[in-house]
Formats: C-alpha cells, sequence, structure tokens
C-alpha cells in the first residue's frame, strides 16, 4: 500500500510489477463473521497473538490487520496488477480473506484477484503436511501464479 501511495516518488523511474501472494492471510475485524464460529477458542487466541505481534495496536480494528476498517489506505492504490489469495475451508480467518477479495474488487483497484480456497484444511495445514495432496495441488498454483508474475514483468518492462 505504501509503495502504491509513493509510487511517483521512488528513485530512478522505478515501478512495482507482478504480484501480491497471501497464503491463510490473518486479518481481523470487530463483528463476528461466520469461519470464526468454527473454532471460538482458536478466533480468540488469534486476537490474542495480535496484542503480541503489535503492542500497541488500537485492537482487531487496526489498519494493519483490518486492511477493510474506515480510515485504511485505499486499496485502490495497491501497486501491483495481480493477487493471489489462498484460503483453507475451515481456518478461522477464511471469512475475512474472502472479503479482503471482495474489498480489493470493489475498491476500483485495476488489477487481477484470483482465490484459491482448499476443501476441508486449516489454517496453514501446508506447514504440518507439506507432501499431502492439497498442499501439492496449492504448491502448483502458487508456483503457476509467480512463473505468471514474472512473464507479466516482463511484459511492462518492454
Amino acid at each position: 500500500m505504501r509503495a502504491g501511495a509513493e509510487l511517483g516518488m521512488l528513485p530512478h523511474g522505478a515501478k512495482i510489477s507482478g504480484g501480491i501472494l497471501l497464503v491463510h492471510p490473518y486479518f481481523l475485524g470487530h463483528g463476528k463473521v461466520p469461519s470464526e464460529d468454527r473454532d471460538p477458542v482458536m478466533a480468540e487466541n488469534v486476537v490474542k497473538m495480535w496484542r503480541v505481534v503489535r503492542p500497541g495496536t488500537t485492537g482487531v480494528d487496526d489498519p494493519w490487520i483490518n486492511p477493510l476498517v474506515a480510515g485504511a489506505p485505499s486499496m485502490e492504490a495497491l501497486a501491483c496488477g495481480r493477487v493471489l489469495m489462498c484460503l483453507a475451508e475451515t481456518d478461522v480467518c477464511r471469512n475475512r480473506g474472502r472479503a479482503y477479495c471482495e474489498g480489493l474488487r470493489a475498491s476500483g483497484w485495476a488489477g487481477e484477484v484470483e482465490v484459491l480456497e482448499v476443501a476441508g484444511q486449516g489454517h496453514c495445514f501446508h506447514l504440518g503436511n507439506f507432501a499431502c495432496d492439497d498442499a501439492v495441488r496449492q504448491d502448483e498454483v502458487i508456483s503457476r501464479f509467480l512463473n505468471l508474475s514474472k512473464i507479466y514483468a516482463a511484459a511492462l518492462r518492454s
């Protein structure tokens, strides 16, 4: 977001190309979302963890953790052309990841959003079992996205 806001001020006319990859993102906010009801204890622990990650936080509607809160930087200024959002069906943060994608699309941002949601899996499942079929499939989608980002960046340089 900062790069988008300062794009005109990057040295030597540098431009940012490529995309953003979000794997099981950790967004919060006031007001419950359905995925948080799957595991209320985990949902509360996620809130507690945020206070450790950012001790000076204003809470779950801090723009650092809730990009959709009033007063957060406009998502329209995102300085890339593509976003891949990887979600897991049973992750307590799943609905907030979906809301991020919807907010990005509604912001007027001109890029493309792709969503991969893995059925039956929870937050960061791939770290505990990186060789399972779902983790391998997620890695394949990520690899394709990264390779297409290279092609996209090369086309912008031409």
